[in-house]
């Protein structure tokens, strides 16, 4: 399972995240696409107090905001999560079933 180590806020709601495989790259947040609570990001203050969860490995803000480390890793690299890889395979094998 992925987990993040460390985020750094960057300007244009982008986060420099390094994650527990060695990988590092820039995530884009783009909280106006996401829409709802990630609108509260657009306010500098808010989205720079980003912080990393130590239970979940995951990025996350006050209010409850937080981001899926695996959907962030598998943007930085292009390849799909482990756990996203086994669903699709045991969904795969279920459809070959029938």
């Amino acid at each position: 399972m992925n987990r993040i180590v460390s985020a750094i806020p960057l300007s244009g709601h982008r986060l420099n995240v390094t994650f527990n495989d060695g990988v590092n790259g820039i995530f884009p947040v783009d909280p106006e696409r996401r829409g709802g609570v990630f609108l509260q990001l657009l306010v500098p203050d808010v989205f720079n107090a980003v912080s990393v969860n130590p239970d979940f490995g995951c990025v996350e803000w006050p209010g409850g905001v937080d981001l899926y480390p695996d959907t962030m890793h598998e943007a930085i690299t292009g390849a799909e999560s482990e756990t996203r890889s086994h669903a699709i395979l045991r969904e795969d094998a279920k459809n070959n079933q029938n």
